[in-house]
């Protein structure tokens, strides 16, 4: 029986060569062949993205699994950037070949792809414990670490413990980020002594200055000659900052949250003409369905600014049917209501004692007399035809029965 490792190095190493970069590692510890895995797996190993495969098959990954790949590329001489993504079975322990790792740039163990929320349910087993040794063990090279950008498991930043391990190394890779740091690559302030790590908001744990994509560094002050800033704040949905260049970001202007153009579908208030993230769009729309296909932000809808209310009925009229429909809502500045206009004519009838109303009011009136009218125009025209079929059927049977039979005409 001949087994696939009995074949030769080059064959296997051609036939890796049509993998995805982590199915050619996995390939290679598979083969469980030390003299030529290295062979097999190439030796291009910059980056290994987990993402690159299946996802099924990243969240099927033991940290056997990930340790044998990381053994297999020789990733503590090779590797600058790593992404777990989608391992969501793994506790870290796996992640030991990397330690004192003097090339390593850039770490992500959020365990999910670009533009995915980290928060995961149910929460993953990666362990603060197992991994922290190993990342402290690379940032004290010192000078010769390269270590540029670190993403955490969202379960390890829920809530702040300054008593905490994963705090206590916050401050240790803080004061290691600051110690290194240059200038704002526009304005070339000075970055050094500044707080890269969140420490208190909702973004606790997370990196400041720094563009996830390239690693670049930037102000959080400085704006192109359109008022975009060079770096935007942490998306409020992957919690990650892109630099201009790599990212376009925007910011709601209902909740000011930051979000990847990537991450949700930003929305245009019609009114405000302002982007809307989804949380916040108004689901008031306008009682005669004349904009269906727009959407307006809560401040623009509680403002008063896109719709009125009917006090009566309480249907919404957007404000252009206000302005150019007899019928949507009306303010009245005599005795200070808002009606439509059929519940301003019924107001009417009740109280009667306001001229402003009544101007409001005749045109509904009117126009509802004019189309009542023609209702029962083209009722009577309806009626007029009927009788006409209804004859002369009469007389087709009369022609058919030979005369006999007389039959009165409707």
């Amino acid at each position: 029986m001949v087994y696939l490792s009995d074949l030769p190095t080059g064959a296997l190493a051609h036939v890796s060569s049509f993998l995805a970069s982590p199915s050619r590692a996995l390939f290679a510890v598979a083969l469980n062949s030390r003299d030529s895995s290295s062979a097999i797996a190439g030796n291009q190993w910059d980056v290994l993205d987990f993402g690159d495969i299946e996802k099924d098959l990243a969240a099927k990954l033991s940290d056997e699994d990930i340790r044998g790949v990381l053994l297999s590329i020789d990733a503590v001489n090779n590797l600058k950037k790593l992404r777990l993504t989608n391992c969501i079975h793994v506790t870290g322990v796996g992640l030991e070949p990397l330690r004192g790792s003097t090339i390593m740039q850039q770490i992500n163990l959020s365990l999910v792809g670009d533009h995915e929320s980290p928060k995961l349910d149910p929460e993953p087993p990666i362990s603060c414990a197992e991994v922290i040794p190993i990342l402290d063990s690379i940032i004290q090279r010192g000078e010769d670490c390269s270590l540029e950008y670190l993403q955490f498991p969202n379960e390890w930043r829920n809530e702040r413990n300054t008593e905490s391990d994963f705090h206590a190394f916050l401050t240790r890779f803080n004061n290691y980020l600051s110690s290194r740091a240059g200038r704002c690559l526009q304005c070339r302030c000075n970055l050094q002594n500044m707080l890269y790590m969140s420490a208190y908001d909702k973004f606790y744990g997370t990196q400041k200055y720094t563009c996830y994509d390239c690693t670049k560094q930037y102000c959080e002050d400085c704006e192109d000659d359109g008022g975009v800033y060079y770096i935007g704040g942490s998306c409020d949905n992957c919690e990650r900052r892109y630099c201009l260049h790599c990212k376009k970001v925007d910011v709601c202007t209902s909740c000011d949250n930051w979000y990847c153009v990537d991450c949700i579908d930003f929305k245009q208030c019609p009114q405000c003409e302002e982007n809307t993230c989804l949380d916040c769009v108004s689901g008031a729309r306008c009682h005669n369905n004349c904009c269906a296909d727009k959407i307006w932000c809560f401040g623009c809808v509680e403002d008063g600014n896109a719709f009125s209310w009917c006090e009566s009925c309480n249907e919404a009229y957007c404000v252009d049917c206000c302005d150019s429909d007899i019928h949507a809502v009306k303010f009245c500045d005599g005795c200070k209501t808002s009606f439509c206009g059929q519940c301003r004519v019924n107001k009417c009838k009740e109280w009667g004692n306001c001229a402003s109303c009544y101007q409001f009011a005749f045109p509904v009136i009117s126009e509802d007399k004019e189309r009542m009218q023609t209702q029962n125009n083209e009722l009577e025209n309806e009626n007029k035809e009927q009788r006409n079929e209804i004859n002369e059927l009469k007389r087709e049977v009369k022609d058919l029965t030979g005369g006999s039979g007389e039959l009165a005409e409707v």
